[in-house]
């Protein structure tokens, strides 16, 4: 500590939850079968994951020049590309800091104030949101049928006594749901609301306004259309490294769509660059269509490995490049 300063938390503690997480789940596996199923992977379709990889990113920087442009700032969608891959660089060492560095170098490249970055930086979430929504809902519609199995399979040949246990435990989450419930609702119509709660209600109208803005656009149509795009080559991302192993090459687009939801849930848990929680998420969605953890483990391995070096080979060169931007700028 210097100059009465502390170092924030989360720079020792995420780095420690991302080891113990990778720590956790490669014990479950051999470290020889991992690197011999990695040696005799296809890497044809791990080339295309990757490259299509940096087109979602650049469909990314094409979606928020149509949110930067009605303000009046004439920005070129390479700089903004350069500032996108930059903050996916900066995600991989301290979650959720990228955002803010993707605006700062924008900034320097366009000349657009960082307040009203942050404001189309928010905007566009709220419609990642909205179709990781509709995707979850999706895979759970299509999923019931193993969800189902997979329930019943917890109970399946068991004790009688370990089966009222579990029954037990199932009958205490519903009851501590219905009192949370209960009180929730009771919170929501008195008049002295909790702070939490005021906030949770600012954050939904937030998304809410978020949402009505797309209105408001020039080309709306064209804002869905990247939107869609982005998350079509995000789903092909996971469904190519399908191709590149023999234990995953007959899954189908309902497991690719499984996958991707379990891959944005492991990018919410703060371990940085998903490092850990990709690699416990994804085998347990790859679990439902029947394979094998250690299968699913070295599948997540592979598909993580990619992205984390597209991310820092393309993402690399982008801050070298933004920075050559920031030179050409300045002295201009």
């Amino acid at each position: 500590m210097e100059n009465g300063k502390r170092i924030s938390p989360k720079y020792f503690l995420f780095p420690l939850l991302s080891i113990g997480l990778l720590y956790w789940a490669f014990t479950k596996i051999k470290l020889d079968d991992l690197l011999q199923a990695l040696q005799n992977a296809n890497y044809f379709w791990v080339g295309l994951s990757f490259f299509v990889g940096v087109f979602s990113h650049y469909l990314r920087a094409l979606r928020w020049k149509l949110l930067i442009d009605p303000m009046g700032y004439n920005v070129r969608v390479r700089t903004g590309f350069y500032s996108v891959m930059t903050s996916y660089l900066v995600n991989i060492v301290t979650p959720r800091v990228g955002e803010v560095a993707r605006c700062a170098m924008y900034n320097k490249t366009d000349g657009v104030p960082v307040d009203k970055l942050v404001g189309t930086v928010f905007t566009e979430r709220v419609f990642d949101l909205i179709i990781t929504g509709l995707i979850t809902v999706t895979v759970i519609f299509i999923q019931l049928d193993q969800i189902g199995d997979l329930i019943n399979g917890i109970f399946a040949d068991d004790s009688s006594t370990s089966k009222l246990v579990k029954l037990g435990i199932l009958a205490a989450i519903g009851v501590a749901g219905l009192i949370g419930y209960l009180v929730f609702r009771r919170m929501v119509k008195s008049e002295n609301q909790p702070a939490w709660l005021r906030k949770i209600f600012d954050l939904i109208n937030g998304i809410l306004d978020g949402a009505k803005s797309i209105f408001q656009m020039e080309k709306p149509f064209l804002f869905i259309g990247y939107t869609l795009g982005i998350w079509i080559m995000y789903f092909f991302m996971s469904y190519l490294i399908f191709f590149a192993l023999d234990s995953t090459s007959h899954l189908g687009i309902d497991a690719a769509l499984t996958t991707l939801v379990m891959a944005t849930v492991a990018v919410v848990v703060p371990a940085p660059g998903g490092f850990g929680s990709y690699h416990h998420f994804v085998p347990a969605g790859l679990a439902l269509f029947g394979i094998a953890l250690a299968d699913g483990l070295i599948y997540a391995t592979l598909a993580h490995t990619t992205q984390m070096v597209m991310i820092a080979t393309v993402g690399g060169l982008c801050v070298y490049l933004g920075g050559l931007e920031k030179r050409k700028s300045t002295t201009a």
